[in-house]
């Protein structure tokens, strides 16, 4: 009997041992997770309170530019608000988003203009460490109405006299911060017909490269836009030479150092 008795305490005592130990090992990797929770959070860096971007930088540039100098149907004006709402959706957090406009009158691209930096929402925010619903309000009301607003009007504003595309682009680059100094990834998205029209140069008077040559325009160009990404919402027109069009327009994204040029057609059939 007292045999027994002593593999019943030796028995008793090893189970106690095993109980000690899984809550040692929980204990470690409740306080490790929290541990790396808090880590992860006191390493996130300062937010500028106005633009909403990281002190040290925006971590990309998404800069969105519209040209309604002439007519857009509808159906056109829809389909591109749906590739440009996408594009802002799948920008990074951390991330500048602007836009502008084309326009020859200089108040016009003024009021235009918008630049702010994409705060995270809800669905990135730690259930353990935030507070997901008020993430979500803050990114509505600091980030996606504003930016609604914008486009809203950008899409609105009536047509032009003539058409500045090029000058409009340089503008709209140089006055978004750091986007031609930056190595960090950066897309321009242009919704135009690309019939430049102005003064200067203009397609409607059958101007081509040879006449942008001639006016000593590549000596004028930047060239500052090495290893940015291009996709542009194509409006399409007929009353140009297409041809003449693309071929000026390859000839310039290239020389202002554009490495990937993406062309999407925006039809109303």
């Amino acid at each position: 009997m007292a045999r027994r008795r002593y593999r019943r305490r030796r028995n008793s005592s090893a189970a106690k041992n095993v109980v000690a130990v899984f809550i040692i090992l929980l204990s470690v990797s409740i306080l490790g997770a929290f541990g790396w929770f808090w880590f992860k959070n006191s390493n996130k860096p300062a937010i500028d309170t106005v633009s909403l971007c990281p002190e040290d930088g925006a971590n990309s540039h998404l800069a969105i530019l519209i040209d309604t100098t002439d007519p857009i149907t509808l159906t056109q004006l829809q389909a591109a608000r749906q590739h440009i709402d996408n594009r802002i959706a799948n920008a990074e957090v951390g991330g500048r988003v602007s836009f502008s406009t084309v326009s020859p009158d200089k108040q016009i691209r003024e009021r235009a203009y918008y630049s702010i930096c994409k705060p995270p929402s809800g669905d990135d925010a730690s259930y353990f460490t935030e507070n997901p619903k008020l993430i979500q309000l803050q990114y509505k009301e600091n980030f996606l109405d504003p930016v609604e607003h914008s486009l809203n009007r950008l899409l609105t504003i009536e047509e032009a006299e003539s058409s500045p595309i090029m000058e409009a682009l340089q503008e709209f680059v140089t006055r978004i911060p750091s986007f031609t100094l930056t190595s960090t990834p950066r897309e321009i998205v242009i919704m135009s017909d690309l019939v430049q029209h102005n003064e200067f140069f203009s397609f409607y008077r059958g101007h081509n490269w040879e006449t942008f040559k001639n006016k000593n325009g590549p000596s004028k160009l930047s060239r500052n836009l090495n290893g940015v990404k291009l996709t542009i919402l194509r409006v399409p027109r007929d009353n140009v030479k297409i041809e003449e069009v693309d071929d000026f327009w390859v000839r310039y994204f290239d020389a202002q150092g554009f490495n990937n040029v993406n062309v999407i057609t925006i039809g109303e059939l």
